[in-house]
């Protein structure tokens, strides 16, 4: 049976950064696209509303309202009139081309970060991810919402409106396969350790050494993501025949 909980105590508001849920459709909203990002409701697989309806406990009308609104975020398409929704299939390509983006975005940021004085904002990301390895956070999902700020945080400081809006647009579409990163001791201490070398740059001055830096920051998790994509859809869709809803 599909699960809707949460499973380490917090809310998927607080690990998505979103404001809380404020009705009954936000929530299932919020529910079933957590399910999604996490592998629970596999890429390709269908369900039917009776079947979600009852999965979540709620009634058909803020169910539908929460799937249409995740329709029209790309996550999942009504393949059955409005009985029958699928989890789209991820696009590999369209992923492919957002971390092509990405990087792009990211040099040009990264690149003004560090010809100009240091902004408070990045001074103050230092302490975090500077600490020594016994004292580094292992939880996968902490870390996975602090490389967001991260990552954030250096657009917000040197770039612009509209940079910062793309950047937000393009982080909220890689979510479900970026997280991937996180789950390994080995990818969080590598995300502490880069992180570090990119402020350490930054301080001095080395527009060319962090250009080098981040190209080669973002592309190793892209590959290490590459690979555990497969890997969780091959898993998730063979549970998903093992256990439909």
């Amino acid at each position: 049976m599909l699960d809707f909980s949460v499973s380490d105590g917090r809310s998927s508001d607080e690990m998505q950064g979103l404001s809380a849920p404020r009705t009954l459709a936000e929530d299932v909203h919020r529910r079933l696209k957590q399910a999604i990002f996490d592998f629970r409701m596999p890429p390709g697989q269908r369900y039917s509303e009776q079947e979600l309806s009852g999965a979540l406990d709620v009634s058909r009308t803020p169910l539908r309202l929460a799937l249409h609104i995740l329709e029209h975020e790309g996550y999942v398409a009504n393949v059955g009139g409005h009985s029958a929704w699928m989890v789209r299939p991820l696009d590999l390509a369209y992923y492919e081309d957002l971390y092509d983006f990405r990087v792009e975005l990211e040099v040009l940021v990264w690149r003004r970060a560090a010809s100009q004085p240091a902004a408070p904002a990045l001074e103050g990301l230092s302490a975090f991810w500077n600490l020594p390895a016994g004292q580094r956070p292992p939880d996968g999902r902490e870390v996975a919402e602090r490389d967001e700020a991260f990552h954030r945080a250096v657009v917000a400081a040197f770039g612009n409106r509209a940079m910062l809006r793309s950047f937000d647009e393009l982080t909220d579409r890689i979510r479900i396969i970026r997280r991937l990163d996180f789950v390994s001791p080995e990818r969080i201490a590598a995300t502490f350790d880069e992180h570090a070398a990119l402020l350490a740059v930054v301080r001095a001055s080395d527009v060319a050494g962090v250009e080098a830096r981040i190209r080669e920051h973002i592309e190793t998790s892209r590959v290490e993501i590459r690979r555990l994509t497969f890997h969780h859809m091959t898993l998730a869709s063979s549970a998903a025949r093992r256990d439909v809803v």
